[in-house]
């Protein structure tokens, strides 16, 4: 093959290329917003986050959640707590804890019930998820006749349920 023969086309080939990625690249830049990255120095101050705020209790009077059924009592890898949202809005569970009559207890973490929703707590170890959570025991908790109690975070008693 004659080199002086592809010359031309491969000079063509150089333009359109460049031509095609400075096209592609101007569009880019027109139509993607770049983010700011703040730069930290060493000698720029750290802010420590505002603190969470607590949030309002609701009154105790109206009902805002239901513990509708205990499962597979006795059973470590069935046994579960099944809740029920009751009432309007989000209800947020943070620092709940689920007691017994034995001592037992769990404290909920970071956890929003929308209306009409649900969430389930196992017994057994596992991973959270927004519908489980997992106490993390290595035995059963609940036994027949036992009562289940919900209490929020001043300490009030917001449902329970007697296990048949």
């Amino acid at each position: 093959m004659n080199l002086k023969r592809l010359f031309p086309y491969l000079i063509l080939n150089i333009l359109v290329s460049a031509g095609v990625t400075l096209l592609v690249l101007s569009w880019w830049d027109r139509n993607h917003n770049p983010v700011d990255v703040p730069i930290l120095t060493p000698l720029a101050p750290i802010s420590t986050p505002a603190p969470e705020e607590t949030p309002t209790l609701p009154p105790t009077d109206k009902p805002l959640i239901q513990i509708k059924n205990v499962f597979g009592v006795g059973d470590l890898q069935n046994e579960v707590i099944v809740l029920a949202r009751q009432g309007n809005g989000v209800l947020e569970l943070t620092g709940w804890q689920i007691k017994d009559e034995n001592n037992h207890s769990y404290t909920f973490p970071k956890l929003l019930l929308n209306q009409d929703g649900g969430v389930q707590v196992f017994t057994r170890a596992g991973a959270d998820s927004v519908i489980e959570l997992h106490w993390g025991l290595e035995e059963p908790v609940w036994n027949s006749g036992e009562l289940v109690s919900l209490f929020d975070t001043a300490g009030n008693l917001r449902a329970s349920y007697r296990i048949p």
